[in-house]
């Protein structure tokens, strides 16, 4: 006999949104509760050569989805081809064919890596 289980009114209500969002991690830059109530907008970087960067002439700035008269939710960097694109294409020219984090090549980082990941799953477990 198969038993399914069944998202139930009781269930649903036992899940509380406010827990899971009540607090925002020490690590976190960027609380989600401040998205499009604040009147400066999250400012995205790209990660180039392992430093974030913003410098673009033009950004992208993205609405609040929810409501049209909100202040904005973020700006975007927008990197145009040329100048602002070449650091991006000799980073990626640095990097071997193999890979950076190739296991076979580079096992200590691999373990590294492996590491990393298990501490951001716990992070993101932690209410």
């Amino acid at each position: 006999m198969m038993h399914s289980r069944h998202l139930t009114a009781t269930t649903l209500r036992a899940i509380r949104p406010t827990r899971l969002l009540s607090t925002v991690p020490s690590w976190a830059t960027l609380d989600p509760a401040s998205l499009g109530s604040s009147p400066q907008p999250h400012a995205v970087c790209n990660l180039v050569n392992g430093r974030w960067n913003s410098d673009t002439e033009k950004s992208i700035t993205i609405p609040n989805p929810l409501d049209k008269n909100a202040p904005d939710v973020c700006t975007l960097p927008d990197t145009q081809v040329g100048e602002e694109l070449q650091p991006f294409i000799d980073s990626m020219r640095a990097v071997p064919k193999s890979g950076v984090h190739n296991p076979l090549k580079n096992v200590h980082r691999y373990l590294e890596l492996g590491e990393i990941s298990r501490k951001a799953g716990h992070a993101l477990s932690t209410p």
